[in-house]
């Protein structure tokens, strides 16, 4: 059978390497992946691994099968298996010592999983860091495999292709910390060995990047710095060794960066022992700011974070608890703050460059336009950091010095250094004081002598925006507003870009200066009508245009706002009426509708009534889920009116019926997020503020049959917006002010429990991604909670489901007591990282995962609601 299944292998290989047909490979490379989870994979990868005729291909493809399996698999083979696989890895290391490198670094990996399955007392040796210790001080002819593999145990400790159980995963950790001075050790032992330089470094930065090892050196597990000094003794004169290689031209661009990446690393790890700022710390701090200086972003930007780290412990009160009273927490405080001043100066000039726009911007592809514009954002990011340490004001002055220079005299002015500098300012603005009365006023007056340049026109457009604030707050006598408004229109016309800029400007402007803007409604009304119609030359796209519909409704005068929307009501009825297919436009409109409702509220009067009867219209002819979203903002205005009870009932009637019409599947919630999120954020909206209207109908038990059908969709917000709806279900049964309403929700979940319960199990344990699990568990809290006694019988039935082999009985009980105590009252917060341990056993390997599925079935389960009883 062996020797059928390596035959098969080697021909599959064959034809996926060297077959012409395209079909032929495609068909090779589908039976290779599906002989990689079969057992016989097990064997022959090992055999064909040791088989010296193997050619390169094999090779490859046998030790990343047999990584995977080690990995994800290890639970298949008997107990026995362990010590028989242990020493063929051990042999295959020995092999492959001089490469190929994929194939080495593969097996190295299969041997880190290995030890991450099995407890040290069965590895031997005192565990995998000792044992390696051992061979290489008596195996030296193979100490590249051996720092290879040292170099991947960190690595590999967090990861989470390995199916190990959340308690054995913790105790290879647990096992790695004691063992981390040894492997550091080692490394420093191989540092005299040149050809291996470039490895041991590598070695070095894995166990840096190992947050779970290297952190806890400072930390209060580890019993803090002082404990642990020999060993950061040991790390420190080393990596600061290699500062000067930074400047070697030398040194290729790969050996730069890892060079950089391990001071920053090393700034990461003892940011706390640097921000007490002793002399050695300052020349820690120094080698980073050389990092940052490199003409190399992705090389200058590794930095960044530690300058976030350093700024967070200078600033946060936390970091001088030690300190006692608080005199001497403000003496301390102030002394480093003080001692980084400069460091942080010399930052903000360091980065402010960084956003320039390249001369050749506008041959840049997509992709590196993108980058580029990710990078602007990180350095928007470093520069308010340093605000936090250095005050927005004094940061300004650093930033408009700069802005001085890229002025110049006036002559050959280039705009990128000017619009750099303005991108930097308005990257600031909520760190600047309103008060700000030496610099901003200079800046302000500037921005209309500047060129409609698109990329400086957006940017100024968008520090008008940042600084509506201060803006506000200026003296009157100043008359900074119209020359800043006449810029706006100005962008609103350039191009998409600029236009969407005004737009977000005009909303913050109107928002915070609506004083100034109170008598000009009809002007805005005229610029958003423009806008949307498409006539006037803006070039204002559907979503920017919101931005205008915000900006009106900033205006908080809700008479005058209702009145220049009754006014307006015919032109926005007429684009109802003959745009409604389009549904960019009508996503604008109802956004434009939600804000008069929430600004005027009552005083819209008659508007409002012909508002909904045409969102009533509309969305059973086109089915679109701004209307819905439109409606959840009416019945939070409207909900407690009792004036509008009669016909909210009704539009909560139409709307829920349409759309439990297009709901009646998976499929059909995956082909529809869009109707799902926001017909359960209208549900939710119902439940909270006018319950009277929904909870009696016939309509919500069928809501929650179609909840039901919908809660293991992938999408993210949908799947937020169904769980929320149930537990604020479950929530409102318990509530005083849902007592009413007690009998009927438990009548209408009692029917359903057993089936709801196993959808939930089945949600938490595969069903939806890990990322849902906060929502997936609050909803278990909910129902146990709510039905304690019924909600334990309920998950007892699923959970002996589930075959042995995923879940063992411990396991299973440990998931019963989990939801008795979510019954009892327990916190939240720890009964959800309980939840996430049985999460992660039930996910920790695909084969796992699919027999859990398999049993619990969530996709199969009927939603036939029994019969009341009479």
């Amino acid at each position: 059978m062996e020797a059928q299944a390596t035959a098969a292998v080697k021909e599959a290989l064959a034809a996926l390497y060297h077959h012409p047909d395209d079909a032929t490979r495609t068909a090779a490379d589908r039976w290779l992946q599906q002989f990689q989870h079969t057992l016989d994979a097990w064997q022959v990868a090992d055999s064909l691994l040791h088989d010296e005729s193997s050619n390169m291909e094999t090779q490859i493809f046998c030790s990343q099968t047999l990584r995977s399996k080690v990995q994800r698999d290890f639970e298949e083979l008997p107990s026995e298996a362990f010590r028989p696989l242990q020493d063929s890895l051990y042999a295959l290391l020995k092999k492959f010592s001089k490469g190929p490198q994929k194939v080495r670094t593969q097996i190295c990996i299969a041997m880190a999983a290995l030890a991450v399955h099995v407890p040290v007392e069965d590895w031997g040796g005192g565990g995998i860091v000792n044992w390696l210790s051992d061979e290489m001080n008596s195996q030296q002819d193979f100490i590249p495999s051996f720092l290879e593999l040292l170099t991947v145990l960190p690595q590999e400790c967090s990861s989470h292709k390995i199916a190990a159980r959340p308690e054995r995963r913790r105790q290879f950790e647990n096992d790695l910390r004691s063992s981390a001075e040894v492997a550091l050790s080692l490394l420093t032992a191989c540092l005299g060995i040149d050809q291996l330089k470039e490895q041991v470094l590598e070695g070095f930065a894995s166990w840096l990047l190992t947050s779970e090892l290297i952190h806890f050196t400072v930390s209060r597990e580890s019993n803090g710095i002082t404990e642990q000094l020999p060993l950061i003794q040991v790390l420190i004169p080393y990596v600061m060794g290699l500062k000067e290689q930074l400047k070697d031209s030398s040194k290729d661009e790969e050996d730069v960066k890892a060079i950089a990446r391990l001071l920053a690393d090393m700034g990461d790890s003892y940011v706390e022992l640097i921000a007490a700022g002793s002399d050695d710390a300052m020349q820690i701090v120094n080698a980073l700011l050389e990092v940052t200086s490199h003409s190399e972003f992705d090389i200058s930007s590794m930095t960044f974070n530690f300058w976030h780290h350093l700024m967070r412990n200078l600033t946060d009160r936390g970091s001088y608890a030690s300190y006692g009273s608080e005199a001497s927490i403000n003496t301390e405080r102030n002394r480093r703050l003080q001692l980084f001043r400069q460091p942080f100066e010399i930052l903000v000039s360091l980065v402010s460059f960084r956003v320039e726009y390249p001369e050749l911007y506008h041959t840049f592809s997509e992709e590196d336009q993108r980058d580029f514009r990710h990078s602007r954002y990180a350095v928007s990011d470093v520069l308010l950091d340093a605000t936090d340490v250095l005050g927005g004001d004094p940061t300004l002055k650093i930033l408009f010095t700069k802005l001085i220079q890229a002025c110049g005299n006036g002559q050959n002015q280039k705009w990128q250094p000017v619009e750099a500098a303005l991108f930097c300012i308005q990257a600031i603005a909520k760190s600047v004081s309103v008060e700000e009365n030496e610099i901003l006023p200079q800046v302000m007056s500037l921005l209309p002598s500047f060129p409609h340049q698109e990329q400086l026109l957006q940017t100024v457009c968008s520090l008008i925006g940042a600084f509506s604030k201060w803006i506000e707050a200026a003296p009157s006598e100043l008359l900074i507003l119209p020359p800043l408004v006449d810029i706006l229109n100005k962008g609103m016309s350039t191009s998409e870009e600029t236009a969407a800029a005004a737009s977000v400007a005009f909303k913050y402007i109107c928002e915070d200066c609506r004083r100034k803007f109170s008598g000009s409604l009809d002007g805005l009304f005229q610029i958003y009508q423009i806008a949307l119609s498409g006539v006037g030359g803006y070039k204002v796209s559907s979503e920017d245009s919101l931005h205008l519909v915000e900006a009106l409704s900033n205006v908080k005068l809700p008479q005058v706002v209702a009145d220049a929307v009754n006014r307006y009501w015919p032109t926005l009825k007429n684009i109802f009426d003959q745009r409604a297919w389009d549904t960019r436009t009508m996503e604008s409109l109802c956004r434009s509708c939600k804000f008069a409702v929430r600004t005027c509220g009552r005083f819209m009067g008659f508007t409002i009534g012909a508002m909904l009867e045409e969102i009533q219209t509309l969305y059973q002819q086109h089915n679109q889920a701004c209307f819905l979203y439109l409606s959840s903002e009416v019945i939070k205005i409207f909900g407690s009116d009792q004036a509008c009870a009669n016909y909210l009932a009704n539009l909560i009637q139409a709307l829920f019926g349409h759309t439990i019409q297009l709901l009646r599947t998976i499929q059909d919630f995956t082909a529809r997020p869009d109707i799902a999120d926001d017909c359960f954020l209208l549900a939710s909206r119902c439940i909270r503020y006018c319950p009277d209207l929904f909870v009696p109908t016939e309509m919500f038990p069928r809501l929650v049959d179609c909840a039901m059908a919908g809660i293991t969709i992938q999408h993210r917000e949908a799947c937020k917006s169904i769980l929320s709806f149930l537990s604020d279900v479950f929530d409102l049964a318990k509530s005083p002010e849902g007592e009413k309403y007690r009998e009927l929700i438990n009548t209408v979940i009692l029917q359903r429990g057993a089936v709801l319960t196993r959808i939930m199990v089945a949600s938490l344990t595969g069903a939806l991604p890990s990322s849902r699990l906060e929502e997936v568990s609050y909803v278990l809290v909910s129902l146990s909670r709510s039905f304690g006694g019924n909600m334990l019988s309920w998950a007892r039935e699923c959970i002996t489901l589930v075959p042995p082999q995923a879940l063992t009985d411990s396991e299973r009980s440990r998931f019963l007591n989990i939801i008795s105590d979510a019954s009892s009252g327990s916190s939240l917060g720890s009964i959800t990282d309980r939840f996430a341990e049985i999460s992660e056993v039930c996910r920790r390997n695909k084969t796992v995962q699919d027999i859990v599925q398999g049993a619990l079935r969530p996709h199969d389960l009927s939603f036939t609601v029994a019969p009341q009883p009479l």
